[in-house]
Order: C-alpha cells, then structure tokens, then sequence
C-alpha cells in the first residue's frame, strides 16, 4: 500500500511569531508518518509470524508422510510375517486408524493456510 499527498498551503504570517496552523499540520503529518512506520512494523511481524507457521506445518507434512511410510512398511511385514495374534492385530488396527486421523487433521491445518502469499 502506498499513500502520498501532495499539500500545497500558503501561509502569509509574520515569520518571527509561530503559526498555531503549521504547527498543527507538521503535528499531523508527523503522527502520519509515526503511524505508517508503526504498520510497516506490524505487518512485518505478522509476515515473519506467518512465515513460522509455514515451516512448522512443512514439518508436520514431512513427519505425517514419514509416519504414513512407517504404518504401511510395518502392515506389509505384519502380512509377509503370516499369521498374527488378535492383540497384534487390534494393534495394527488402532495404529491405522490413528494414521487416518492424523492425515485429515494435517489436511484441515493445511486448508487454512494459502498455498501461495496475497498480494496486496
């Protein structure tokens, strides 16, 4: 976003006694140009903070497909290994289910976030 004003005032005064107006005026602008540094600070913080988020949700992607990995590697040996017990069974099953969960959990977070920056 950028602002710009162009201000063209004529002041006719005595140049040895203060004008309440032009003070006035250089306070406003001087307040505008406070406030605008201020957003720019704001705005580059909620970018970093954004920006944070981001990676940590890179993270969790990598570890739910790492463990997603690890869930279908460990059901193949379980099968290869023949015949297991109903414990091991429910066990596995349990594991699957929580995988499941985990994959539309990660799919929810994901779906807040944009997938690419808003440009202004």
């Amino acid at each position: 976003m950028k602002l710009e004003i162009d201000v063209n005032l004529y002041i006719h005064d005595s140049i040895d006694v203060p004008n309440p107006l032009l003070n006035l005026i250089n306070q406003k602008v001087d307040r505008i140009m406070a406030t605008q540094a201020e957003l720019v600070a704001a705005l580059n913080s909620a970018n970093s903070t954004l920006t944070d988020i981001g990676t940590e949700v890179d993270k969790i992607g990598v570890e739910t497909t790492t463990l997603q990995k690890n869930v279908a590697d460990l059901t193949a040996a379980l099968a290869a290994g023949g015949t297991t017990t109903p414990e091991v069974d429910a066990a596995l099953a349990a594991l699957q289910a929580t995988a499941g969960t985990l994959v539309s959990k990660v799919k929810a977070v994901d779906d807040l976030v944009p997938d690419a920056p808003v440009t202004p």
